[in-house]
């Protein structure tokens, strides 16, 4: 029986268990992002720190989204 959910073969470590290393498809970062929840900063604004990696946090005082990509934290502000 196959397997229902196409899966191109991957280089290096990206695959169904590991976070994304080298992304072909966008099914693999839907599947990588299913997983993700927002969740309300502990501190305005929220310290590098406290971010992980592609994580996705709401600073509810200044209203701004913030997430960490690549080892920078990155915000987009809401109006």
């Amino acid at each position: 029986m196959s397997d229902p959910i196409p899966v191109q073969p991957f280089g290096k470590s990206a695959g169904y268990g590991n976070e994304i290393a080298v992304q072909t498809d966008i099914n693999s970062l839907l599947r990588f992002f299913a997983t993700k929840a927002m969740r309300a900063s502990l501190t305005s604004p929220p310290l590098a720190k406290d971010v992980g990696e592609l994580e996705v946090v709401v600073d509810k005082s200044a209203l701004r989204i913030y997430t960490k990509i690549d080892g920078t934290l990155r915000y987009w502000g809401l109006t």
